[in-house]
């Protein structure tokens, strides 16, 4: 059975209280603790053999107090475990006691400088979530997998108490991707198919996720290839480059709510084949109002025969991104 790699990162906290200091008033005790941040690396679903790590620890009220790589933190390599699964971990010392955000960033060399230099460079909560991120520059790069992963979430330190918390770190993008399915009776050769996903590709998304994670204003999401296919008969042919990747979007507003409609173009043989205005909505039948980071949008075409012409029946599924990407350009 094929193992994949994922990330979670785990954060304990803990914390000591420190006897006040001795003198003629009673001061009162300093609480302060460290906390340890264990990123899993396993089988890295992203490929990323030894991906890079940057973290930044928020106060309720908001401001950023300690950052990893930075002068109260470090980073500890730890050996593979009894599955060969390696980790790393971080820790901060000299924590004053209390509840913070923590913001995670992994792969963060595939990120655009830009975006990078924000999140380094932002002091508030506010100001973290509300960084963009772009594409990389020189987008293949991703077809090597190490992409972009954020994660957020909290950690307590209490004096006397070990807190700790298990994040996810998953992609910052979404994906699409389209299938073949031949059910004719015999081989047929596909070809120049194109894919047009209206109203489904944000210029940029958010580096963390947040409650509303779209970003205004979507152009369309065109997903192309030229040359010849040959399909077997109840085979499916998964096209490893007609794929790309998106930022999280939300469907127009339509008259029954809200839905994305997509145009797929292909010729099978010298006969070509133009569906416009599909809704792209479930196998119930419901629309798919958004799509989003770390999810995937499965377009499966099944082709058979009906009174020998082509009868083409279209699927549309959004899962959770859990299978390892292979040669994914971003659009």
């Amino acid at each position: 059975m094929r193992k994949y790699r994922t990330y979670k990162v785990l954060l304990a906290a803990a914390v000591t209280l420190l006897p006040a200091a001795s003198c003629v008033r009673e001061e009162v005790p300093v609480q302060t603790g460290g906390v340890t941040l264990r990123l899993s690396l396993g089988e890295v679903l992203t490929k990323a053999d030894e991906p890079d790590l940057l973290v930044a620890m928020v106060s309720r009220n908001g401001n950023v107090v300690a950052r990893y790589p930075g002068a109260t933190s470090s980073c500890l390599s730890m050996e593979a475990d009894a599955e060969g699964l390696a980790e790393s971990v971080v820790e901060f010392n000299s924590v004053t006691a209390g509840t913070y955000s923590v913001y995670a960033l992994a792969n963060t060399a595939g990120l655009d400088p830009a975006t990078r230099s924000a999140f380094l460079s932002a002091g508030t909560r506010q100001a973290i979530e509300a960084v963009t991120v772009l594409p990389a520059s020189g987008s293949p790069s991703y077809a090597g997998g190490a992409m972009p992963l954020s994660a957020k979430g909290s950690v307590t330190v209490n004096a006397g108490h070990n807190g700790q918390v298990l994040l996810d770190l998953q992609r910052v993008f979404a994906r699409v991707s389209i299938s073949f399915k031949n059910e004719t009776g015999g081989e047929i050769t596909l070809s120049d198919c194109e894919v047009t996903l209206k109203a489904m590709n944000p210029g940029n998304g958010y580096l963390f996720f947040r409650e509303t994670d779209t970003v205004a204003g979507s152009g369309d999401l065109v997903i192309s290839r030229s040359g010849d296919i040959v399909i077997g008969n109840a085979t499916s042919s998964d096209y490893a480059l007609l794929s790309e990747l998106t930022f999280p979007s939300e469907a127009p507003l339509q008259p029954r709510g809200r839905r994305y409609l997509c145009d797929i173009a292909f010729r099978i043989g010298s006969t070509p084949h133009l569906f416009e205005d599909l809704p792209v909505h479930d196998r119930r039948s419901a629309d798919i109002p958004r799509v989003g980071r770390n999810q995937h949008l499965k377009i499966e075409t099944r082709i058979s025969k009906k009174e020998d012409e082509e009868d083409v029946t279209f699927f549309f599924d959004v899962v959770d991104w859990v299978d390892k990407p292979q040669y994914i350009e971003f659009n």
